[in-house]
């Protein structure tokens, strides 16, 4: 399993590579905050369920970016390796200075696996995820098909076993049909630092920043820095 997660880290990290290579005429640069709220909830031992929602504005909170909903059903084969398939809705708003010509909806099917391990105080935890993505756009709605890779590295103070220090690296690749070109193989990657609170009853927060790229394809390109306060609140149904 290590060297398998090894080596498709290495293969997103060339993919950045090769994403950097793109010609990227105007980047724009952003400032977001991002509000989360997670819950994985389990039913019993094999079946959970997954809530999300993230409240995304500009600046401070100034105007909508994004709002995103994501619901979906967990099937646990043990502790530490799970799979989930599920429903997102995200509606996009005009912000900054590449704006969309209009707000407009997504609704995302989407499946992922993951893969937790340990060594000490330090945490690995691999996500593997596919999107199919039906884009309700003013110019027309289209479906579009991406992979998303995260791999994030914790470590727990030794003293202070309930605070933690979190990185997170996750790359996104557009998918395509052999006969289809696609300028943005490469369409984003997030670089995140984070520091993490757990009470005693498993509810945790975070407060992180996220430096967040983006290539669009057509000679336009983001640089957004975004500051991240999310919440996680599991619930236990198991008798």
């Amino acid at each position: 399993m290590k060297r398998w997660s090894l080596g498709i880290l290495l293969a997103a990290l060339g993919s950045s590579l090769i994403g950097t290579a793109q010609e990227i005429r105007e980047v724009a640069t952003h400032n977001h905050t991002w509000l989360m709220a997670f819950g994985n909830h389990r039913i019993s031992d094999a079946v959970g369920v997954h809530t999300e929602y993230q409240f995304r504005r500009t600046g401070l909170g100034q105007d909508w970016q994004q709002s995103l909903l994501r619901i979906g059903l967990d099937w646990h084969r043990d502790e530490r390796h799970f799979a989930t398939a599920g429903y997102g809705w995200i509606r996009s708003f005009p912000y900054g200075d590449q704006p969309i010509a209009e707000a407009f909806d997504e609704h995302r099917i989407w499946q992922q696996l993951i893969s937790k391990s340990s060594t000490g105080n330090f945490k690995w935890l691999h996500r593997y995820r596919l999107e199919q993505r039906y884009m309700n756009r003013a110019t027309g709605a289209s479906w579009q098909h991406r992979t998303r890779y995260f791999v994030q590295l914790s470590w727990s103070l030794p003293k202070h076993p309930e605070w933690s220090i979190s990185a997170y690296e996750e790359v996104f690749i557009g998918l395509r049909k052999a006969e289809q070109r696609v300028d943005n193989l490469l369409q984003q990657n997030r670089i995140s630092l984070g520091l993490n609170y757990r009470f005693d009853n498993g509810t945790s927060v975070q407060f992180g920043w996220l430096l967040q790229s983006l290539w669009k394809g057509d000679g336009r390109g983001e640089q957004n820095q975004t500051l991240l306060i999310g919440l996680r609140h599991n619930l236990d149904f198991r008798p």
